[in-house]
């Protein structure tokens, strides 16, 4: 009989995955990195107060401490991976990291260099972000992400009818045809700008549920939220393997 014992601090068991928010209200849909039926293993969320999406993406140095002691009680609440639900979270990874014994990754954009090495150097990566004002090389290097040796194609999604009234509005309402248009429309524009371009990033946590369909459009590897935090949680949860030979 296995015999287990109280986590200390603990509420909640077998949670796999933490996700820090941002404070706001949007309908999260499938796919998306806050709704839980997006995952095929238990998540838990905490929103930070005061940390809204206009102050994330801008910068708030202010809040890191708040950051911080949320992942620590992720820690403490026992699950495996820390991540947020805000690719401008990358602000605040080195901070989290240093504190915490676990791996933590809070922004898609902690793929690049992994995408980078896969690619010649020529190749453009086109990155989708949702406010290409702030996305910038002097924003990645200030968060310790140094740019890679690639051409880097940044467009938002800032000036995008649906996605700029429901996402930075927060209008309440989200209509997913018509941003899934909009960001199709704006990936096929870069690569006819850049028809060498080897791979699409998608920095912001509501773009998941278009990956698929950019990847229809485009013909190229769409790396996205999702499939960083589904690699730390499979790191995080070896399984044993079963099978004939």
């Amino acid at each position: 009989m296995t015999l287990y014992r109280t986590r200390r601090g603990a509420r909640n068991y077998g949670f796999a995955v933490g996700i820090l928010q941002l404070d706001c209200s949007l309908p999260f849909i499938p796919g998306d990195v806050d709704n839980a039926t997006t995952y095929d293993y238990p998540v838990i969320y905490r929103a930070i107060p005061g940390l809204s999406t206009a102050s994330c993406l801008r910068g708030a140095p202010e809040m890191t401490e708040a950051v911080v002691q949320a992942a620590r009680d992720f820690e403490t609440q026992g699950v495996r991976v820390i991540s947020s639900d805000c690719g401008f979270m990358l602000q605040f990874q080195a901070a989290v990291r240093e504190a915490v014994r676990i791996p933590v990754a809070l922004s898609p954009m902690l793929q690049l260099p992994i995408i980078a090495s896969s690619l010649a150097h020529q190749r453009p990566i086109g990155i989708i972000t949702a406010d290409s004002g702030n996305l910038t090389s002097a924003f990645l290097e200030r968060a310790g992400l140094a740019t890679p040796n690639h051409p880097l194609i940044i467009r938002g999604l800032q000036d995008q009818p649906e996605f700029r009234s429901a996402v930075f509005d927060e209008k309440g309402t989200l209509d997913a045809g018509l941003i899934e248009a909009e960001v199709v429309s704006v990936a096929l524009d870069m690569q006819r700008a850049n028809p060498t371009m080897g791979a699409i990033l998608l920095e912001c946590s509501m773009l998941p549920p278009y990956a698929h369909a950019v990847q229809q459009a485009l013909g190229l590897p769409v790396f996205d939220f999702l499939t960083m935090i589904d690699q730390f949680h499979s790191a995080a949860h070896q399984r044993r393997y079963q099978g004939s030979y």
